[in-house]
């Protein structure tokens, strides 16, 4: 999702960014930080909640869903090799 989208979306809410970051608690400044490219898990969340959209919808480089994966919950069904744990290797 484009940063001005994302802006204009907080703005259409909240009337400013700065009004969106004391309204969720976020330092000053944050939204601007994230959509500039520093990570900011709080405000990320934050901003997901209010467009209601996934993370990884918003932000697809920081939070992309596995290679292959229908959803952001993927599952690894790779048969499991009970000799390639260290554990179960016998004493020697």
């Amino acid at each position: 999702m484009h940063s001005e989208d994302i802006k204009a979306a907080l703005r259409k809410g909240f009337k400013s960014l700065a009004a969106f970051e004391i309204a969720k608690g976020l330092p000053t400044g944050s939204v601007k930080d994230v959509l500039r490219g520093r990570a900011s898990a709080a405000t990320e969340s934050a901003i997901s909640d209010a467009l209601a959209l996934p993370l990884h919808t918003i932000f697809p480089r920081r939070y992309a869903p596995p290679i292959g994966a229908d959803s952001s919950t993927f599952v690894d069904s790779t048969p499991q090799n009970g000799d390639a744990h260290r554990l179960s290797r016998a004493a020697v």
